[in-house]
Formats: structure tokens, sequence, C-alpha cells
């Protein structure tokens, strides 16, 4: 029979694999994954899509192509056993990686789950309980936490919430309860078998692990605690955010205590915070034999037995690059967090921005959670547009995102893929936006504006410069937004207020303003009069290597990369 060479594509161009690793160090999986790939493997399986196949003479391969690249293509296999490894029992490239990430993190064994750490959740949960057991849960723990209680057959107890305070919306474990119900259990004869704790969460707030395992293991030193610490995994590698982790604290137990009888699971949402593919999560698990074993067989039950082999093997990539740059990646992003909270606090341009959380917040050592530095929360009331409409605002005209907000606040997560061009944006956008939108209420608080405040429709001010105000203006203002109306407020950029307040006591009559600006028939950020000259707020050096490289409005390709290009000038 002969060959059909056109009915076999051509094999996927892959790039060349990189240079030795620092201390020659290995990435035993995605090696393994990526040799796989460059072979042209012809699958009687699963996968049709494996090296394009089954869209090589689709009018659909375009757009795969486009999305994916031959190279997720190729990667993306359904091979098992000894053809690359076994998910769940493994014993070649994957048990290896594993192995090394475990060592990385300080754990007893790792596992790599491609299902995200909902799934990781529930597996820690079914390994570490039993029907009838009793758990107290930390309520403020993700949903996958409660539907697996829920599912399980336990008694579950739950410790309460509570709020930041009346100035930060941030809620969090009441920890000092928790713990109080914790002993109280036990002093009844009925101690809680497992524990569940949400250490680091989405708004910012990590919890002093080192104090609540403690005193659990001191309180009943049998029990079983599970750690969702999805959005800290890589806090393990650097010395600032490591010792509020939770492995770092059993290490710190165990160093103290060699015989420690607890067992700890910790799950890690990889994907979050390091260099990992979506849904790439780690279940980390301190504990003896029967809990590894247990652990396993949770997983078998739990995962899915269609892992994705490109997400393992960023897991494996990505524990590498934590071990050899992680440092230096998080030191910069702890960096560009204090000068993002410095800028929003110095700069007049950018006064309407109120940054939420280190200064002044969960500062008592009593309630024993403290702020993740990496978390910027902001108020922006004092804009005058919603949270949803800014963060929309940010997305459609600066190509920035942002997923939270709460209230009247949105939080600005610094991780390892913020850089100092990516800030500049962000300044330079929120420079812009207050500019066009700065709440009308902010700009007249003085009873004598400073500005030229005008509704669109239809484009006449409300006020000029120099005019006093009072309730009925304000009124009008608020009935006018209400309507559907954007406030535009514009400062004069020649005259103060005093000035003007002056010539028209003088005069008796409303003074001459300059032309007042047109206003564009679009609320997207028009174009406004410069704002006064303003000394340059302070900046890093870095940042400063890199502002010229992006303009106060543009946000195209070629000026992000521009800046991006400008700061790997000022950093080589």
């Amino acid at each position: 029979m002969t060959a059909s060479t056109s009915s076999t594509p051509e094999p996927a161009p892959l790039p060349a694999r990189p240079g030795a690793y620092p201390d020659g160090r290995t990435t035993p999986l995605a090696d393994a994954v990526l040799a796989v790939a460059r072979r042209d493997i012809a699958t009687f399986h699963a996968l049709p899509l494996s090296h394009g196949r089954s869209i090589r003479d689709s009018h659909m391969r375009e757009t795969y192509e486009a999305l994916f690249g031959a190279a997720q293509l190729a990667a993306d296999v359904s091979y098992s056993g000894t053809m690359l490894d076994s998910f769940f029992r493994p014993r070649g490239p994957l048990r290896e990686a594993q192995r090394l990430a475990a060592r990385s993190f300080g754990a007893d064994a790792t596992f790599f789950l491609s299902a995200g750490t909902s799934t990781a959740n529930r597996v820690a949960l079914t390994a570490l309980t039993q029907p009838g057991s009793r758990v107290l849960a930390d309520r403020s723990c993700h949903q996958s936490v409660h539907f697996a209680l829920n599912s399980l057959g336990v008694q579950v107890a739950y410790a309460p919430m509570q709020r930041c305070c009346d100035d930060c919306p941030r809620t969090y474990a009441d920890l000092p309860r928790l713990l109080e119900m914790f002993r109280a259990a036990a002093v009844e004869g009925r101690p809680y078998d497992t524990v569940v704790l949400s250490a680091v969460s989405y708004d910012g707030v990590r919890y002093d692990l080192p104090t609540v395992l403690a005193e659990l293991a001191a309180v009943h030193p049998g029990v079983s605690v599970l750690v969702d610490e999805a959005w800290g995994a890589a806090h393990r590698f650097h010395p600032r955010l490591r010792p509020l982790t939770a492995l770092h604290a059993v290490e710190a137990l165990r160093a103290a205590d060699p015989r420690l009888a607890m067992n700890v699971a910790v799950t890690h949402s990889a994907h979050k915070s390091m260099s990992a593919l979506r849904q790439g999560s780690y279940l980390h698990l301190i504990g003896d034999g029967e809990a590894r074993e247990r652990t396993a067989q949770a997983l078998f039950q739990h995962h899915t037995t269609s892992p994705s082999w490109p997400v393992l093997a960023s897991l494996d990539l990505a524990r590498l690059q934590a071990e050899t740059e992680g440092e230096a990646l998080l030191g910069r992003s702890l960096g560009l967090a204090r000068t993002l909270r410095v800028e929003l606090a110095t700069d007049p341009r950018l006064s309407a921005y109120r940054p939420l959380g280190p200064d002044g917040h969960l500062v008592d050592p009593a309630q024993l959670v403290s702020d993740d530095p990496t978390r910027v929360l902001v108020d922006i009331s004092a804009l005058g547009v919603t949270a949803a409409d800014f963060r929309r605002m940010l997305f459609d005209e600066y190509a920035l995102y942002v997923a939270r907000e709460s209230g009247d606040a949105v939080l600005f997560h610094i991780h390892i893929g913020v850089d100092e061009a990516t800030l500049l944006r962000l300044l330079e956008a929120l420079r812009t936006i207050q500019r066009t939108y700065r709440s009308a209420s902010a700009a007249l608080s003085t009873g004598t504006s400073e500005h030229f405040i005008i509704a669109y429709p239809p484009g006449i001010p409300i006020t000029v410069p120099g005019e006093k105000l009072c309730e009925r203006t304000l009124s009008q203002i608020d009935s006018l937004r209400s309507s559907g109306c954007e406030i535009y407020t514009l400062r004069n950029p020649t005259v103060s207020a005093g000035e003007l307040a002056a010539q028209a006591a003088a005069t008796g009559a409303l003074p001459s303003v300059p032309s007042i600006p047109s206003i564009p028939p679009l609320p997207s950020l028009p174009s406004v009069p410069a704002v006064p000259s303003v000394p340059p707020a302070p900046v890093s050096a870095r940042l400063a290597g890199a502002a010229t490289a992006v303009s106060a409005a543009s946000t195209t390709a070629a000026t992000v990369s521009a800046a991006a290009n400008a700061t790997a000038g000022a950093t080589r």
C-alpha cells in the first residue's frame, strides 16, 4: 500500500528548546510533553485535533490556528501510561515533576490538577473527612468548599465573617471567634475533626496562619486542616510574603515538634499568581502515608480522566520559574504596588482616587489578618461614576481589565505579569478619566466654583468659574445625572476661583471667562484643556525610564510595544 503524501500534514513547527536552566534544574514533565509534540504521531484514539489533522482542509483552520497556534495543537495530546505517564498513578515525568514541586513548596506530596482549584478543594475535603465527622469552616470560603461539605455527609459549623470597617468593604473570617469555637468544642469533648480556612482572599486579606495553625495543633493535635490559599501560590517565593503562608507555617511547627500529627492540605490556583495556564492547580499535602493514599483515591473520584497535558506541563514550568525568578518578579510587584499607592496619594491629577488598604486598615494584630501588599483597593466615588462603569471604561477605552468591584471601590492586582509600562498605562488612564469625569460635588466643595460644570446633552454650562454655588445647583446636577446626562468637570486653566470671586465682588457682575471648550457629542473621554502644570509625582527610576514611551490617551498596540521596549532597555 502506497502512503499518500497529501493526507499527512507536515509536523507542526515548534520552538527550539531553550538553553540549560539555572543550576542544571529541569522541567521533566514539560520536556516530555514537548518531546511528544515534536513527533508527527498519528492517533487512532482521541483528540482528532492533534497536530491539526481534523482541520487540515477545513475553512475554519485559519481561525483555529490564529487562536491556538500550531504548538498548542501539537502539545494537546491524549497519551497515557508508558507513552507519556499515567495521571492517576504516575511513574514517569509527571511523578518527577510533582516530586520537584513538593520539594520546592515544602510539602510531603504535591498533586497536579488541570481542572482548577474547585476540584482540588473537593479532592482535599474528600480525603480529610469521613461521613459524620465534625467540620469547622471559615464562612468566607469559596463556593467549592461549601458545595463539597454539603455533599460529604459531615456536620458543619461555620465561623462568622466580619467586615473590615465602614471605610473599607472587605470581609473575612472572624479568626478569634473561630479559635474560640474550636477550643470550646475540645473542652466539651466533641472536638472538630477538620478545619477549613480561606487564607488569602480575593480582596487582598491574608490570615496569620502561623498563629492559627499553632493554636489548632495545641488544642487538638490530630486535627486535619484544609487551607484554600488559591490566590497566594507565588507568596512562597518571596521572603516578605513567605512567613504567613500555610506550608511555611507547618514547616515551623514541625521544626518545633517533629512528631506533629496534624494533616494539612493546601490548594493553590497556580494560574492566579504564577505563570501557569488557566485551571492549573496544585494540591499540596503534609501528612502520613494514609492521608496521601486517601488523596490519590479522591483524585481518581473527582478529577477528569482526560487531563490537559499542556496545563499540567505549565505547572512544571511555573514551579521552576518561581524557584529561579520568583523573588525578583515578586519584588517588582511589591515595588509597583507601592508606587501606585504613592502616586494616588500624592499626585494632584489623581486626587479623585483614594487607596484603601495598608495605611489604616487591618493593622490590629489581634484580628489575625493583614493586607496582601500586591493588591491595591481604590475608592473611586469622587469621580461621580459607578464602579461598574469605571471598569467598563478602562476596558473599552484603554484595554485595561479590572475584575473586582466592591461598592465604590475597585481592586488592582499587581501580579508578576504587571510591569512598569503596564502601570504607566494605568496611571495615565486614571489621570485622563479624572480630568473628564470628576464629580461635581468634589469640584464644588469650596462654595465658589473653579470649574466649568457642563451637562451633555445639551452642552450648556451649569456653572462657570467664579460663580457662587448653592444646594439648588447641586440638586440640578443630581437630577441631570439621573436623567442620563454625562456631567463634565473642566477646571479653568488660567484663573483661580479666588481671583474670579474678587473680580465679581469688585464689579458687582459675573466675571468674564474664557471661551468654553467644545464638548464632543459622545461621552467617551472628550478632549479637554490641559491641566495646570504640576511637579511630577515621585515615580521609581524604572518607571521614569519607560515614561516617554506611553502617551496620556493612546492605547494602541504600537504604544504598548514601545513602552515595553523602553522598559526592557531600562532593565537590561
